[in-house]
């Protein structure tokens, strides 16, 4: 019952959010990062290691909100390259006081709390800053009549929803070698498989009825957007599903009964979305 309210409230609830954009979507996307870093923090300390809240939320705001800026929705956009400039900043403040609170109070494994602190905060914020960094994505020199950015990232979420459905429903039905026993024992090849297959499906799909307009993605755009929701989001997948086993748990927390925590939900776009942000910046966008 608790798994169904979830996807029943949950699923539109997220729908609308990204159909509204800015400052909402940012705001999603900064609590699902800080959300997701608790759960990490947690893992740390099931790990006998010493969490550093602090420094460690202090940093995943101050960059979300440095990717929030460059987009324009906490004011006017900074010059070109401000943002990796605040990126860089912000690590190196991150860096400096684990480093002081280690002097001051010492953990068992200083140079281990340092690492996995600033790997947290690159992974879930850094990574997690492209979801807003491709909602804003400017597609405005196609001068075409509707909300690009919002279709894309819409496609992207739905992309590996179903490429994650189509893994396990085909994986648990015909799948026999597994793939990565050490990451996750019950993910095979056929799975993976078809999971890959159904993503690259569906975006040839939507850019066949227009839904993703073919003047920005031709053909062969579609399939590599294809392959990072369907190969590179079962990789994030999978990174995820090996530090929990590192840790020793079934899932990273207990935030969305029925489907784990927040980490668990959203492992997949953390790989998809700075690699599409990638493609557009680097490929798509004249």
């Amino acid at each position: 019952m608790a798994r169904m309210l979830v996807i029943i409230v949950g699923i539109p609830a997220l729908l609308w959010v990204i159909w509204l954009g800015g400052e909402a979507y940012a705001a999603f996307v900064g609590a699902m990062v800080l959300l997701g870093l608790r759960e990490y923090l947690a893992l740390l300390h099931k790990g006998a290691m010493t969490p550093r809240p602090i420094p460690t939320y202090l940093a995943a705001g101050a960059l979300i909100a440095a990717f929030a800026w460059h987009v324009g929705l906490l004011g006017h956009s900074p010059q070109e390259g401000a943002l990796g400039l605040h990126f860089f900043t912000i690590m190196v403040l991150l860096l400096v006081a684990l480093q002081i609170v280690e002097v001051v109070r010492p953990s068992s494994a200083p140079w281990m709390t340092l690492s996995t602190h600033l790997t947290g905060v690159l992974w879930l914020a850094g990574f997690g800053g492209s979801f807003i960094l491709v909602r804003s994505a400017d597609f405005s020199a196609f001068a075409l009549p509707f909300d690009v950015a919002y279709r894309l990232t819409l496609a992207l979420y739905l992309s590996v929803w179903l490429c994650d459905s189509a893994a396990y429903l085909m994986g648990k039905r015909f799948g026999k070698m597994k793939l990565f026993t050490q990451a996750s024992p019950n993910k095979t090849v056929v799975g993976s498989v078809s999971g890959l297959a159904v993503a690259m499906v569906l975006m040839l799909l939507l850019g066949t009825f227009g839904w993703l307009p073919r003047a920005i993605f031709p053909l062969g755009y579609l399939l590599i957007l294809g392959i990072i929701t369907g190969g590179f989001g079962q990789l994030g997948d999978f990174v995820e599903s090996r530090l929990k086993r590192d840790f020793g748990v079934k899932d990273s927390g207990a935030l969305l009964p029925g489907h784990g925590g927040v980490l668990d939900r959203f492992d997949s776009l953390l790989y998809v979305m700075p690699l599409t942000y990638l493609f557009i910046e680097l490929v798509v966008l004249p």
